[in-house]
């Protein structure tokens, strides 16, 4: 206990912002002055009273295959679930997030964006290629990101059109059958008035967990990206950016393995499981400088599809799952591909637009006002086949559409040289409407059919207020409240149809948080320190539970508390030596259950998928060698045990991932060797408690070795 109040105490005389290395014409490393975007307007990252994570694009270009995970590995207090299928993992920013698993597209708990365009949990993790920055925000952020900021908001800002004549190849070759291959091309298109630039990114990769019923392996992935972008006039008063592209996300990941097998990870699916993703996106943002604002117009709109093909019964956890309640039965008795199986076909059609004014370049009182629409229509078709659940059987055809109307203003005033003032406010509506239809498959305990219709609404107001003060040039605090919220709505499975049930619509979650911060650059700029402590109070937060006796789901909405701290740093330790690294503690607790609940739910239970204990730390190094310069960098990242459910019935294991890189560089071209997963340490995403000696996973990937190479002109 005196060690978590040292460290609380401590995070006040300390700074949250991540700064990058940037690297001088000699090879040396300075930490530059980062700009960040996600406010609705150009700041400078160390200004702002918020906590913010900033990773550089070319930190993120290359890497593993699961670029949500890493995004959030090296942010302290930030977890992200790989769900195995793209379009269906979710994150937690401060302990705050699904209380089980995410019920619709738009059941998060952070605010997705890419170019300030927003998008749903569909949309998120995109493929991160030809990025100039992820900027992560913790803390509600419904102001400018609104519905469903409630813990934090993630914003991509990929590289724009310029002019600037660039060409970039980049390769890489890896065990398991690892392919990279990024393309990208950058100049005029009609000189001085459109630029534009081209940019692709190709990956595949064999899989590597072992199948011990079909043969072969699983968890292999495949990746197809293309992005086009032109900017008209970029440097005029008047001036607009298109952006158009494709991102192909194909997947076979097990989302059954058995966590405790001997030889764990090993599949027991008898059939090639498919999670794809396609999302076709088209943004156009306009811009138009007048003497006393600029007016931004930004409209986005994303086709997004997902399928999903699984073997429900994975043979190795069934058998296990079903011996602990009475009824052994062979891994053998779950191998026929033609038995327990479900194929989900979900398609999301996502259209937003935004016109704000904003203060000018420089003024002394920094202003943003705008009006906000945003209209998702999602559609489902989902057939499935079971032997041992009934509401795993039939066909399903859903319908949810969603539209926000909101307006929105945010404002930054000096009170005096030290001090200022800031705060947003937010009013928006929410109309959801559900339409269903279930057909039975004629499996015992379900009803012929069902159909409902059903619709939800919901007016609410979010906003913040922050002071901060200004020590000095080189250290600031700040203090804030603000008020969170995450829509309510319909589940999207429609998991009570089967017995003829209607599913009624869960409640909206609401938060207030309160953050103290400091932040800090100091030595001539060799080192950027950061750190925050914070307090969360929810309500009504949206709740899944699953009962294995049963097969059964429940749904419910659940008040819990958050609270911790946290740390980051970037240094210069010598002008070839950068370090850099971040630590999060945070504490969760239900609070409130009501009496005779049959979620599991209990007062003083941990948040489910909630680590306590978040830590990365990276080293860089760089130093002359011939007629170029050797590369290094080492990054180690913790994640801490997290429970399973929100019964608290198992721990999920914590796991470290260490990823090492060493190679040459010259005149814009690069060689390097890479080792990803170092200790070839498997990380458990998500996992569902069957029985007591019967668990599911969802597996990271294991040890990667391999080569690279980047030529840049």
């Amino acid at each position: 206990m005196k060690i978590r109040i040292a460290l609380l105490t401590s995070v006040l005389i300390l700074p949250p912002i991540s700064v990058g290395a940037q690297v001088q014409d000699d090879g040396s490393f300075l930490l530059g002055t980062i700009h960040i975007q996600a406010r609705k307007r150009d700041e400078l990252a160390f200004e702002i009273p918020v906590a913010a994570t900033i990773r550089e694009g070319a930190d993120l270009e290359f890497g593993s295959l699961d670029p949500g995970v890493d995004l959030a590995r090296t942010t302290p207090n930030f977890n992200y679930v790989d769900f195995a299928v793209p379009g269906n993992s979710f994150g937690s920013v401060r302990g705050i997030g699904p209380l089980g698993s995410p019920l619709n597209s738009l059941d998060n708990t952070i605010g997705f964006s890419t170019n300030g365009v927003p998008t749903t949990s569909f949309g998120f993790s995109p493929t991160l290629f030809d990025v100039e920055q992820a900027e992560v925000l913790r803390g509600p952020q419904g102001t400018l990101f609104g519905r469903n900021a409630l813990g934090g908001a993630v914003n991509i800002v990929t590289r724009r059109a310029d002019g600037v004549p660039e060409f970039i190849v980049g390769t890489e070759v890896g065990e398991d059958g690892l392919r990279t291959l990024d393309l990208a091309a950058g100049g005029w298109v009609v000189p001085d008035l459109v630029a534009g630039r081209v940019a692709l990114r190709f990956q595949e990769f064999d899989g590597d967990i072992p199948n011990g019923v079909a043969g072969g392996k699983d968890g292999d992935a495949s990746i197809a990206a293309g992005r086009i972008s032109l900017a008209f006039d970029p440097d005029g008063p008047l001036s607009a950016d298109l952006v158009l592209g494709r991102d192909r996300d194909r997947r076979n990941n097990p989302i059954y393995l058995w966590a405790e097998h001997p030889d764990f990870p090993v599949s027991g699916s008898d059939m090639v499981q498919v999670g794809e993703r396609v999302i076709d996106h088209i943004s156009l943002s306009v811009q138009r400088e007048f003497e006393g604002f600029t007016f931004h117009s930004v409209t986005g709109f994303q086709d997004i599809a997902v399928t999903t093909i699984t073997d429900d019964t994975d043979s190795f956890l069934y058998s296990r799952y079903l011996s602990d309640y009475g009824m052994p039965m062979s891994p053998g008795a779950f191998s026929d591909p033609d038995e327990d199986w479900g194929i989900v076909y979900e398609g999301e059609r996502v259209f937003s637009q935004e016109f704000r004014l904003n203060s000018p370049e420089g003024a002394p009182v920094e202003w943003v006002a705008g009006l906000s629409y945003f209209r998702s229509q999602y559609d489902m078709d989902r057939t499935q086949q079971s032997n041992y659940s009934p509401s795993l059987n039939g066909h399903y055809d859903t319908t949810i559409t969603s539209q926000t109307l909101a307006v929105f203003g945010d404002i930054s005033a000096p009170v005096s040289d030290r001090l200022t003032f800031s705060a947003g406010l937010r009013a928006a509506r929410d109309r959801q409407t559900f339409d269903t239809t279930y057909v039975s498959n004629g499996a015992p305990g379900t009803v012929p059919g069902h159909r409902q219709s059903g619709s939800f609404e919901d007016d609410y107001v979010t906003g913040r207020v922050a002071v901060d003060w200004r020590w000095n040039d080189e250290w600031m605090s700040y203090a804030s409240i603000s008020r969170g919220y995450a829509s309510g709505g319909f589940e999207r499975y429609s998991l009570n149809a089967y017995m003829g049930l209607d599913t009624p619509p869960f409640r909206p979650s609401t938060s207030w948080a309160y953050e103290l911060g400091t932040k800090a650059e100091l030595l001539d700029g060799r080192l950027s320190l950061s750190g925050a402590l914070f307090y969360n109070n929810v309500a009504d937060g949206q709740l899944t539970a699953f009962d294995a006796a049963t097969m059964s789901f429940a749904f419910d909405n659940q008040d819990y508390r958050s609270y911790g701290a946290e740390l980051e740093f970037r240094a210069e330790l010598t002008p070839h030596v950068a370090l850099r690294g971040g630590v999060g503690w945070t504490r969760t607790r239900l609070v409130d259950v009501p009496n005779g609940v049959t979620t599991g739910a209990m007062n003083g239970n941990r948040v489910p998928n909630m680590p306590e204990l978040t830590a990365s730390l990276g080293l860089d190094l760089r130093y002359p060698l011939g007629r170029g310069e050797a590369i290094a960098s080492l990054d180690v990242s913790h994640v801490g045990g997290r429970m399973a459910d929100i019964g608290n019935s198992w721990e999920i294991p914590s796991y470290t991932v260490a990823d090492l890189r060493v190679g040459w560089e010259r005149d814009g071209m690069e060689l390097y060797a890479f080792a990803r997963n170092l200790t070839d340490e498997r990380p458990i995403y998500f996992s569902s408690t069957f029985s007591p000696n019967a668990h599911s996973a969802i597996v990271g990937r294991g040890r990667v070795l391999g080569l690279g190479a980047t030529w840049r002109w």
